[in-house]
């Protein structure tokens, strides 16, 4: 196999994975390095996006955004982009071809054999920063397998080190460590004023011996972790999906400060060796990279969960209330093998609610919840399970008509009432009982449902992040905001969550606020979530940035069946003359999605009467977000006609408001409400 293969003005080291673009040399993520060199290994080849996922990650906990960003990376590194595809070609509904004449580079290699192959720069390795010892990166080998090799043993390594233990044990113990980091008075780095807040950021568990069962549940005990220490009381924690991006961007102590605000990292290892589980927990000080305590423990596999309820208790009560660290109903007869399906199973199933491109994961989906189904059936106890199917049935919805499956209502209500009865501090029942609230206009029980489950489940930005948007839908926007601000603190690196942000800064007028955290989205992915696509259009063009709206409406896919109707508002730049050549392409992408186009709101003289039908069927769908866009200052005037007092009163929201107080921005008015 050739070192150094090129095309064009392109060559790259695939010993020293390097990139060198016309005589200059392109750093690139490790990721990004593997997806370009499985694409200039099988040139020509359709790569479908699952194949690149298992061949590149292992199809891990990775979202369709984490590829896009990939290729968006590439895209700029070879000097092209989505609209002028050179090399990388998108394939609609399939995924990736790249085209290219590629060849070995003798110059290079005639280059290394008269000077010497240059040492390769060096790669940044969280890991070994914090004096960790980790694999190689994986790489691509030419038949498109990922090798992933064991780094060479190093004569300082600890080859006689206590392996680590009870995987819940050590994470207790982590637990108490942090917390007492919490109050000692440590000096910070010279040059960095630390937040008033702890803020800490868990990396993902690396499973050493890189088995599947081993990954598994390293997974499972790292988002555990997360959970259990977001409970701590003084202290912040970053989610796991920003967690897991850190980790595979390779950010080093200080960038972790920079792009995620921590202050600590906790980073650790995990090895199953016959029925030992060990496990090697490090914490971290950022920026200094500092390690401020390490720790190896070794524990029986099958005792793992109980003792790990009896120190996290014993934890528990050495520092009082700063921990809810009681035990979870049934976690001492946890099945391993069924906590590992539940794992992966969560993770095949893990994708935005509400995202437009889910069609592309929807058989991997429903086999997933297939099987979801067949655990529960076997484990009709185990109320992790439980909780999480009702939530699952409860939000799922045909791609096409967004109802629900055939009976799925019924079994989510039975699911999340049983896994309640087993563990009433469920998050995810809690979450199913709030959908399924909403979807019957019971508001108060959709608000406090949403309530419980961030309660209970604070590391969880979806949840937070979904409450926030019901209470914005229901006027309580400014609480809304608040609530959107702390899932953009805890998720920092993805961009769906700063989002959310930006609708709700919109929804309040503040239109330049919200653009600046679209535009450090876009930053996150360039790619842009396909769902993030709409709300930064409507940005721009409340801006009235008609070039920018443009610009976004061109990266409409087209299977979506807008793209067309959007562009020709955005070509409008204003003008309610053009408004006549609009109309029939909103009418055209109706036609074609079967759903209402919202773009008819931007029509000059819009008559908002026949709207609130629409929004209507949207809340009974269970998604009062749709009602957000009736706050905003663009749309007062559908506040004050008749027909927004009759849908108050036929969505039972102006009752909700009667008992739980009326948004700042209204008043009881007679029989009704003033919304000013």
């Amino acid at each position: 196999m050739e070192r150094w293969i090129g095309f064009d003005a392109v060559e790259i080291d695939t010993v020293g994975r390097r990139l060198v673009v016309s005589g200059r040399e392109v750093r690139l993520e490790p990721k990004a390095f593997d997806v370009l060199l499985l694409f200039a290994r099988h040139p020509g080849r359709a790569f479908t996006r699952d194949e690149i996922l298992d061949a590149v990650w292992g199809h891990r906990h990775v979202t369709p955004g984490v590829l896009n960003r990939v290729v968006t990376l590439l895209r700029q590194a070879l000097g092209e982009s989505a609209e002028r595809q050179q090399y990388i070609h998108t394939l609609h509904g399939v995924g990736y071809r790249f085209d290219a004449d590629v060849q070995a580079a003798p110059r290079k290699q005639a280059e290394e054999q008269d000077h010497g192959a240059e040492a390769d720069p060096p790669v940044l390795d969280l890991r070994r920063t914090f004096g960790g010892v980790s694999p190689m990166p994986a790489a691509i080998a030419s038949d498109g397998e990922v090798n992933a090799s064991p780094a060479p043993a190093r004569s300082t390594r600890r080859t006689s080190s206590r392996y680590v233990a009870a995987v819940l044990v050590a994470l207790a113990l982590a637990v108490g460590l942090v917390a007492w980091l919490m109050h000692r008075s440590a000096e910070p780095a010279p040059s960095t004023r630390p937040p008033a807040t702890p803020t800490l950021i868990v990396l993902p568990l690396r499973a050493v011996g890189g088995g599947h069962d081993e990954t598994v549940l390293a997974d499972g005990l790292s988002e555990e972790l997360i959970t259990r220490l977001a409970r701590a009381e003084g202290l912040h924690v970053i989610s796991s999906t920003s967690a897991r991006l850190a980790q595979e961007q390779h950010l080093d102590p200080q960038q972790l400060t920079q792009r995620a605000g921590t202050t600590h990292a906790l980073e650790g290892s995990l090895r199953e060796a016959g029925d030992a589980l060990r496990i090697d927990l490090r914490l971290i000080e950022t920026p200094s990279g500092r390690t401020l305590w390490a720790q190896d423990y070794e524990r029986k596999l099958a005792d793992v969960f109980a003792i790990q309820r009896e120190i996290a208790q014993a934890v528990s009560t050495a520092l009082a209330s700063r921990l809810g660290l009681s035990a979870t109903p049934g976690e001492d007869r946890i099945d391993l093998a069924q906590y590992r399906e539940f794992v992966e199973l969560r993770a095949a199933l893990e994708s935005p609610e509400v995202t437009l491109n889910a069609a592309l994961n929807r058989p991997r989906q429903e086999t997933a919840l297939t099987r979801l189904r067949e655990l529960v059936a076997r484990a009709p106890d185990k109320p992790m399970a439980l909780g999480y199917l009702a939530r699952v049935l409860a939000g799922w919805r045909d791609q096409r008509t967004l109802m629900p499956l055939p009976g799925a209502i019924e079994e989510a209500e039975r699911d999340a009432a049983h896994a309640l009865e087993l563990d009433p501090g469920n998050a995810d029942a809690h979450e199913a009982r709030g959908i399924l609230a909403c979807r019957r206009m019971d508001w108060n029980t959709c608000l406090e449902e949403a309530k419980q489950a961030v309660a209970r489940a604070p590391a969880d930005v979806r949840l937070r992040s979904t409450y926030a948007y019901r209470l914005g839908g229901l006027g309580y926007v400014a609480e809304a905001q608040r609530e959107a601000e702390a899932a953009a603190r805890a998720d920092p690196l993805v961009p769906p969550t700063q989002m959310i942000l930006a609708r709700l800064y919109d929804t309040l007028g503040q239109h330049d606020q919200a653009r600046r955290v679209f535009d450090a989205a876009f930053k996150l992915d360039a790619a842009m979530p396909q769902i993030g696509i709409y709300a930064a259009w409507y940005n721009a063009f409340w801006r009235h940035d008609y070039a920018a709206a443009e610009a976004i409406a061109a990266r409409i896919p087209g299977e979506h069946g807008y793209r067309e109707s959007y562009l020709a508002v955005s070509r409008t730049r204003g003008d309610p003359a053009r408004w006549p050549e609009v109309l029939p392409l909103i009418d055209a992408s109706e036609r074609e999605t079967g759903r209402y186009n919202f773009l008819r709101w931007q029509q000059p003289g819009f008559d908002p009467r026949a709207a609130f039908a629409h929004i209507e069927s949207m809340l009974r769908e269970g998604y009062p977000s749709y009602f957000l866009s009736l706050w905003q200052p663009e749309y007062a005037h559908m506040r004050r006609i008749p027909e927004f007092q009759e849908f108050l009163h036929s969505t039972h929201i102006l009752d909700y408001w009667r008992v739980r107080g009326f948004p700042p921005q209204c008043r009881p008015d007679g029989d009704g409400a003033r919304c000013d």
